[in-house]
């Protein structure tokens, strides 16, 4: 065998080896997914009975997380648990709060679990309250959300599933919230960098065979538009910051621990302080203020106003897609 026929030999077994690992990775991926999904959809059955009135908030998003442990996943971020006007982002802060959910109240759930960093997320809402006005909020968000499942497949603009959803949300009566929405998932994030929007006029990206998405439909009685409230519980690693000069000797171990067993994934600030009895307020300050660290605040409409969620993880495939959760 001459030497350029022994290169061709050697090329074609490195090229039948990377599909191999193309092929073992995307099993991996898929198998990920699957029980993620499932695991979810456990978590709703164990947890939607519990939301009750009366029911304090960190027992119910402490139950949640443990069920997701329980069951051999893994948090995607923390639980959030929204009442009312509170659209995205609450999860109980290390000292309790004392909120609990009482007469009246529109109360959302959103989760989500990983494998190996494959990620599904789901939303749903359980209404308290006799307001007329609410009487088909949870539906609108449901019938969008259905809707916008059956029109996903490749080569679809996301903008036209958010044109559809905006049609269906408004259809009910109510205005979808423009600066939420639906949004492509990847391995280690959330939020990848496709978005599925709300609205028509948003823009949109091609969907491919393959990817991701949490299809995120949020309904409101108020004009469609949240804002950052002051108050953050939840934190996620800033991957365009490199090292910081960091003066703290927590703030250098909670960014140790943090990058060893969240990575990109956003956690909660209760979760550092069951590892370290001090200094976790001053450690994350300081490495919000290097960059190192981004805060989510939490989100919320307008005092008076009632949002409702609704949210499902689906997998795009060459025919349409597969819903996951």
């Amino acid at each position: 065998m001459t030497e350029n026929q022994n290169l061709k030999s050697k090329t074609k077994e490195e090229k039948s080896k990377e599909e191999l690992e193309k092929e073992e990775e995307e099993k991996l991926k898929i198998e990920s997914l699957q029980k993620a999904g499932k695991i979810a959809q456990q978590v709703k059955k164990y947890i939607e009975p519990k939301i009750k009135v009366g029911a304090k908030a960190i027992d119910l998003i402490s139950d949640a997380e443990a069920k997701i442990e329980e069951l051999e996943g893994f948090c995607a971020f923390p639980v959030n648990l929204c009442i009312n006007n509170i659209a995205a982002h609450y999860t109980s802060p290390t000292k309790d709060d004392g909120l609990e959910i009482r007469e009246g109240d529109l109360v959302k759930i959103d989760l989500g679990v990983h494998i190996e960093g494959y990620i599904v997320d789901t939303a749903f809402t359980v209404n308290f309250s006799e307001d007329e006005s609410l009487n088909n909020i949870i539906q609108a968000t449901e019938v969008a959300l259905d809707a916008a499942k059956m029109m996903a497949k490749p080569k679809l603009n996301t903008r036209d599933i958010g044109k559809k959803i905006e049609e269906i949300v408004k259809g009910f009566k109510y205005n979808p919230i423009r600066e939420l929405g639906g949004h492509q998932i990847e391995r280690w994030t959330v939020h990848g960098k496709k978005q599925l929007p709300e609205l028509g006029s948003q823009g949109g990206d091609a969907i491919e065979a393959g990817e991701v998405f949490s299809i995120e439909i949020f309904a409101s009685t108020g004009e469609g538009s949240v804002h950052n409230t002051q108050y953050s519980y939840i934190y996620e690693i800033n991957p365009y910051v490199g090292r910081v000069p960091l003066r703290r000797k927590t703030s250098k171990q909670l960014l140790g621990f943090i990058n060893k067993n969240y990575k990109s994934l956003p956690f909660a600030e209760r979760w550092l302080s069951k590892e370290f009895r001090l200094g976790v307020a001053f450690g994350l300050q300081e490495l919000v203020q290097q960059g190192k660290l981004q805060s989510h605040y939490v989100l919320a409409e307008k005092k008076g106003v009632y949002v409702a969620q609704s949210e499902e993880t689906i997998l795009i495939t060459e025919q349409g897609c597969e819903q996951l959760t």
